[in-house]
Formats: structure tokens, sequence, C-alpha cells
């Protein structure tokens, strides 16, 4: 797991500036693998974006990678990873909450009332058997559904997760927009963090052992009502 950024208002301001900056996202150009992962970690220190397309040209260029696809790699891991640290500050604003002191701790982001969170940030997933109407109505069946499908390129997780989902109704195709949309993320997550509604999800792994994590599900959607 990388390390956390700084979240000084200085950081968080610099950062979500150059996040809105950004005017489209290219298709991500790969399954995702170790020997890139590698060489784009710079992504966790890099601030702009004029930063960060010189530094992608320098590894490309040093590893004989196609400046094009590692490129797409690079923006993709660089805006997930900013726009994930960008929603942890605005869950830590909030009072019911309060940080995991190891910035490297693989399962706790935050704790809320207590109990240790890792925060988690998608899409509604296109895969998911029904549509968002429903998994608003059922987080429960969602959030199931996601600690399945969501943990199998790695480990199995069945830490306590706090799922973000974001989905736009008015133009698919701009949901990405959303995970740096900071009103409308603001006022979903403070919304949510009022009054929790957290439930247990029975998992088993691989092993037969059964696991009931705490969880729950922050719906992020741009309506046709939103601006």
């Amino acid at each position: 797991m990388p390390p956390r950024a700084p979240s000084d208002a200085r950081w968080q301001s610099e950062l979500r500036d150059e996040l809105l900056k950004l005017k489209r996202m290219p298709p991500w150009p790969r399954i995702q693998d170790d020997s890139w992962d590698q060489a784009s970690r710079f992504v966790y220190n890099v601030r702009t974006l004029d930063k960060l397309r010189l530094e992608t040209r320098r590894v490309a260029a040093e590893m004989g990678y196609s400046i094009r696809e590692f490129g797409s790699y690079v923006l993709h891991r660089w805006y997930n990873y900013h726009t994930h640290q960008a929603a942890l500050d605005i869950v830590l604003a909030h009072e019911r909450t309060y940080p995991e002191e190891d910035p490297f701790h693989h399962t706790v982001d935050f704790y809320l009332d207590g109990k240790g969170f890792d925060l988690k940030l998608s899409q509604f997933p296109r895969r998911y058997p029904d549509d968002l109407a429903n998994a608003r109505a059922y987080p429960e069946a969602l959030a199931h559904w996601l600690y399945e499908h969501q943990s199998r390129q790695g480990r199995f997780h069945t830490a306590n997760r706090l799922f973000v989902i974001f989905a736009d109704t008015v133009e698919s195709g701009r949901t990405w927009e959303l995970r740096r949309g900071f009103r409308i993320l603001c006022r979903s997550i403070h919304t949510f963090l009022d009054s929790p509604r957290l439930f247990r999800v029975r998992l088993q792994d691989e092993k037969g052992n059964v696991h009931r994590p705490f969880t729950g599900v922050i719906f992020c959607v741009r309506e046709q009502s939103e601006p």
C-alpha cells in the first residue's frame, strides 16, 4: 500500500487545482502490472500535471515503454490515488472520524465511531446484476458483490470497508469526473457520516473461513437536477 500524502491545506488546495485541470481520461491501457506499478511510483509524490508528464516521458524512455500506453497508465494511477486522498480528507473533516496514525496500514484509513475502515472509491460496476436504483435501495447486496468481485486480483479483503460509489446518470462517460467533484463528494460523504448506515456482510474466503466485516455504501450520483 502506498504512503498517504500529506493532508495539509496547501497540499490539498494545490492538488485539487491540478485535478480539475484534467480535461479527459484516456482508456485504461492494460491489466495492472507489478513492474509498471513499480516504475510509476512517482505518482504518489508528484503534485502537478506538468511534472507528471515530464516524469512519465523520462521513465518511459528509460524503460523502453510505449509513451502512449505508459502515459495512460500513469495518469490513471495519479488521478485515482490523489482523488482517493481528497475523499479521505473529506471523511476526516467530519467530527465522527479520526485518522489511522500508521500511513502504511494495510486495512485501515480512518476510524468512524471507533471502528477502523478502509476507504474504497469505485464507479458503479457495469457488471453488477441490478441497476443503480436497486443498488441504492439495497446497499447490502451491492456491498457484498463488491467484496466478492474487487478482491480477486490480490488477496481476499475481509476488513471493514466504506465504499464510495460514483455514477453520472446524465452522461455516463463523465462518471470519472465525479471523483474530483468536490462539492457533491463532500455533500454525499458528510450526509452519510451524519447518520451512518453501517451493516455486516457475510463473506467466506477460499479456505472456507467466514468473515463478517462492517461496511457501508456512500452513493455520489449526478442526477438530472445537478448543475
